[in-house]
């Protein structure tokens, strides 16, 4: 029996717990391994994804950034691309984010990072 309080497993990978009034600028980088006679099916439904981007291709790897506005959409996009036909696996390699607005300090109390809240 889950607590009532306590979030779900989906509700923390999806990202359904976070502020969505506050964007984020989030760049990711993975490595995508495809078979090598899917490679052009895979490159044209990766043109498809939001926010991705192909850099690099050799070996049946492509090293793709991917720009999203949260860590769920960097998790529904990862799993979007790792069941796209033809890859065997794609992994997070980097990853980075900016929040939207840089806190002044101090803080007010009811900010997230404020001790007082």
């Amino acid at each position: 029996m889950q607590d009532p309080v306590s979030p779900s497993r989906h509700e923390v990978l999806t990202g359904r717990l976070m502020d969505q009034t506050s964007l984020e600028a989030h760049v990711s980088s993975l490595v995508v391994h495809v078979r090598h006679e899917h490679l052009a099916q895979v490159r044209a439904a990766l043109v498809g994804v939001p926010g991705v981007e192909i850099h690099a291709e050799g070996g049946g790897k492509l090293v793709v950034t991917l720009e999203t506005t949260s860590e769920g959409d960097i998790v529904a996009r990862l799993s979007e691309i790792s069941l796209l036909d033809g890859v065997l696996s794609a992994a997070l390699v980097f990853h980075h984010f900016e929040p939207a607005h840089t806190p002044t300090w101090p803080l007010e109390p009811s900010h997230p990072l404020s001790k007082q809240s």
